[in-house]
C-alpha cells in the first residue's frame, strides 16, 4: 500500500491482456538517508518504511516463455542499473531456476548506478599465512568498499524486457527540496563520481590480473619439480613474485586480512583511497572541492604510474619468463586471456 499507483492504471483490459504491462512509475525522490544518533527501541505499533528509491510495478498474467530483465537508462539512453526481476520462490526449480514471479510484481531501484567491481584475491595475505583461501577459489576484499554513485535528478527511463519484446516509461528522479544544491551542482558531482567508479574498476582489474599470474607463478614449483632446470626457473618465479608483489601493494596492503583491525593496522593504497574520496564527495549535494579535484588528479596520476608498470612487466619480465617455461616445456603464465 506504499504506492497504489498500479492499482489506480490498472484496467480490466490489463488485466484480461497475455500481454506484458509496464506501469507508469510515479516520481522519486533522491533523499538522503539519515541514521539517528542512537538505536530506539523497537515500537511494536510503529510502521515500517517502503525500500528506498523508485518503486516499479509490471504486470504478467502467464509464465513468460522467455527471460525477463528490468534496466534503467539515462537521458542518453545509457544503461545506469540493472535490477534483477524476481523469480517465484514458491514454485519448484527447473534446470536449476525456478520460474519468473507473475500477477503484479514490484522491484526497487535504490537510485544507485551499477557498483564498482568486487576484487577476488586468489593469494594469501603477506605474514598471515593461516589465513586461507575459501572453497569458492577467493577471498575478498572488504577495505575501502564499493562505489555506487546516486543518480543525479533528472528523467529515466524504465526498459522491461520480456522475451523479445521490450516495454519502457519514464521515471523522474526529483532532487530533496530541502537541499541547498543545485540540480547542476549535483550533475557535476555525479559526473566526478562515475568518473572514480570506473578508475576503482581499472584498479579491480589490475589487482585481478596480477593476483591471476601470482597464483600462476605460484604453481609452478610443483609443475617444474625433478626438472634439470627447477632451480633456474625457481629463481626466475621468486623474482617475477617480488616484482608484482610490488606493484600490487600500491593498490592494497598485501597484509589485508580482512580483520576488523586491518585499517588501523595498515596504510590505506590507492584502491580504498579511491573509495574514500567518492564518499566524500558524494556524501552531500554540492560539487567537489577544489581540494577534492585536486586529490583526485593525484590518484588519476598514480593509477596511470601503475598501469604503465603493468603493461611493462607484461612486455619484458612475464614474457621472458613464459619464454623460459616454454624453453623448459612448461606451460607459460597466462596473462588477459591470453598466453604470453
Amino acid at each position: 500500500m506504499d504506492d497504489i499507483t498500479p492499482i489506480r492504471q490498472m484496467t480490466a483490459a490489463i488485466a484480461a491482456s497475455d500481454e506484458p504491462h509496464l506501469f507508469a512509475p510515479r516520481p522519486a525522490w533522491r533523499f538522503r538517508m539519515k541514521e539517528p544518533a542512537q538505536s530506539q527501541p523497537e515500537d511494536p505499533g510503529a510502521g515500517h518504511n517502503p525500500p528506498y528509491g523508485a518503486s516499479i510495478t509490471y504486470y504478467l498474467r502467464s509464465l513468460p516463455a522467455g527471460d525477463v530483465k528490468i534496466t534503467i537508462l539515462d537521458a542518453a539512453g545509457k544503461a545506469v542499473r540493472s535490477i534483477d526481476a524476481p523469480r517465484d520462490a514458491d514454485a519448484p526449480e527447473v534446470d536449476g531456476k525456478r520460474p519468473w514471479k507473475t500477477g503484479l510484481v514490484r522491484v526497487h531501484w535504490d537510485l544507485q548506478h551499477e557498483r564498482s567491481k568486487e576484487a577476488r584475491l586468489l593469494t594469501r595475505p603477506d605474514e598471515h599465512s593461516h589465513v586461507g583461501i575459501p572453497d569458492r577459489g577467493w577471498r575478498s576484499m572488504t577495505e575501502g568498499g564499493r562505489v555506487a554513485p546516486l543518480a543525479a535528478p533528472g528523467t529515466y527511463t524504465v526498459r522491461l524486457e520480456v522475451g523479445d519484446r521490450t516495454y519502457e516509461r519514464p521515471l523522474e528522479v526529483r532532487k530533496d527540496p530541502r537541499s541547498a544544491g543545485t540540480d547542476a551542482q549535483v550533475t557535476d558531482q555525479v559526473a566526478l563520481l562515475l568518473r572514480i567508479r570506473d578508475e576503482v574498476n581499472t584498479v579491480v582489474d589490475l589487482i585481478d590480473e596480477i593476483e591471476s599470474v601470482r597464483k600462476q607463478v605460484g604453481e609452478v614449483a610443483g609443475l617444474v619439480r625433478g626438472h634439470d632446470r627447477t632451480d633456474e626457473i625457481t629463481k626466475a618465479a621468486r623474482d617475477l613474485e617480488t616484482k608484482l608483489k610490488a606493484l600490487e601493494n600500491n593498490l592494497f596492503d598485501l597484509r589485508l586480512t580482512n580483520a576488523r583491525q586491518d585499517t588501523l593496522r595498515w596504510p590505506r593504497r590507492l584502491y580504498a583511497k579511491l573509495a574514500s574520496l567518492a564518499g566524500y564527495i558524494g556524501g552531500s549535494d554540492f560539487p567537489p572541492t577544489d581540494q577534492q579535484i585536486e586529490v583526485h588528479e593525484l590518484y588519476t596520476r598514480q593509477l596511470a604510474e601503475y598501469q604503465d608498470a603493468m603493461a611493462s612487466l607484461r612486455s619484458t619480465d612475464i614474457a621472458s619468463f613464459n619464454t623460459l617455461l616454454r624453453d623448459a616445456g612448461v606451460a607459460g603464465v597466462i596473462v588477459r586471456g591470453g598466453r604470453e
